[in-house]
């Protein structure tokens, strides 16, 4: 039984990708829930999920999900289970597959929405009390366009470095900045061009330390990369408990500190262990609100737990162009939820990156420092 388990893993890893996939485009593009695409969703978790490679923290920690799920049940629990699940049933899969499999299926459906839809509808909506004009290309809000399209350019980008193409990484990099400055300017995102900001300053940063210091290390920086997840947490609970202090600031993000101070005055203490059921009617953008009271603290720690653990096994390697992914991940995760949008699929890179470089990076990279050439 296991034996045949193991051989169809990898064609059901692909198929429940593209069934995630096209939750997505039902769900959210075309806003028509097929309940037969979640079925088949957990049909293929169960296929696909590594039964053999499970560490004793994770089985506590999926454990421990499933018991404050059904203490107190919400839709939105699922966008917390999807990355959990997904991590094992990739864990043992080749880092290159998996990119490979996003590639295929964002690269697809990118190219038959912009075939057939173009740059997609005009939307309209006032900030500053200007009309700002902007496009979807077809997937039903600008905003949510630019992070599938992010998802895509991080993964060519990661599949060109890891595999016998890396001397073209310069050549591809320029070339998805100069498509990122083109959707900019149809979608107006700004959460999209802070993250594409963040990942070259990073990127650009270490390299150049790398070409002028010989052996460079990376030194005291580490520790500002250990921290940022809690850094960022911090940061978004301040600005939201002091909203009335930042006006402009709020403005700027679309009065996303309201909301965010609107939820966090609803919840009661209980809700900080069990998670809150106010993402139901509370439209919150931001990766780490919800991540912290969609299912409780205990989840919360986790994935601190998981993200320290990676990113210093990263910083051991040197991995500049990981680290500036990553780090590029969490900066989009302050104005958007996409650490847990999983259903578009390029969002579960953050997730699969930290997983594997936390338990298999010996396996699956080479530890030798590495630097764009």
């Amino acid at each position: 039984m296991n034996e045949v388990l193991e051989k169809i893993r990898k064609p059901s890893i692909f198929i429940l990708l593209l069934i995630l996939n096209f939750r997505f485009l039902f769900t959210v593009v075309l806003g028509e829930r097929q309940e037969i695409l979640s079925v088949l969703t957990v049909v293929f978790f169960l296929l696909s999920f590594d039964y053999a490679a499970m560490r004793r923290e994770y089985l506590y920690c999926l454990g421990l999900f499933v018991i404050i799920s059904l203490a107190e049940f919400t839709p939105y629990k699922l966008n917390v289970l999807t990355p959990i699940i997904l991590m094992q049933c990739v864990s043992t899969l080749n880092l290159k597959t998996y990119l490979k499999y996003n590639i295929i299926i964002l690269g697809t459906t990118v190219f038959i929405m912009f075939l057939f839809v173009g740059t997609g509808r005009m939307m309209q909506s006032e900030t500053f009390s200007l009309i700002r004009v902007r496009y979807d290309f077809g997937f039903g809000h600008p905003n949510i366009a630019a992070i599938y399209y992010w998802g895509l350019f991080t993964s060519l980008l990661l599949y060109c470095y890891l595999s016998r193409y890396r001397n073209f990484v310069w050549i591809l990099l320029s070339v998805l900045m100069l498509l990122s400055i083109y959707l900019y300017t149809e979608t107006v995102s700004r959460s999209f061009i802070l993250t594409i900001i963040t990942f070259c300053v990073v990127l650009f940063y270490y390299s150049l330390r790398m070409k002028l210091k010989p052996n460079y290390r990376i030194g005291y920086s580490r520790y500002i990369l250990y921290i940022l997840p809690l850094l960022f947490t911090a940061l978004t609970i301040y600005l939201a408990q002091n909203v009335e202090e930042y006006p402009a600031l709020n403005m700027l993000v679309s009065t996303r500190l309201t909301l965010y101070k609107q939820l966090l005055d609803s919840l009661v203490p209980i809700q900080y262990l069990l998670g809150t059921t106010a993402f139901d009617y509370i439209i919150i953008d931001s990766s780490y609100m919800h991540l912290l009271f969609e299912a409780g603290v205990f989840l919360f720690i986790y994935f601190i737990y998981l993200y320290f653990f990676a990113i210093r096994n990263i910083v051991k390697q040197q991995n500049i162009i990981i680290i500036a992914v990553v780090v590029s991940f969490l900066v989009y995760g302050l104005m958007e939820s996409l650490l847990l949008f999983s259903v578009i699929i390029g969002n579960n890179l953050f997730w699969v990156l930290l997983y594997k470089y936390r338990y298999n990076k010996e396996e699956l990279f080479d530890t030798d420092p590495k630097q764009l050439d």
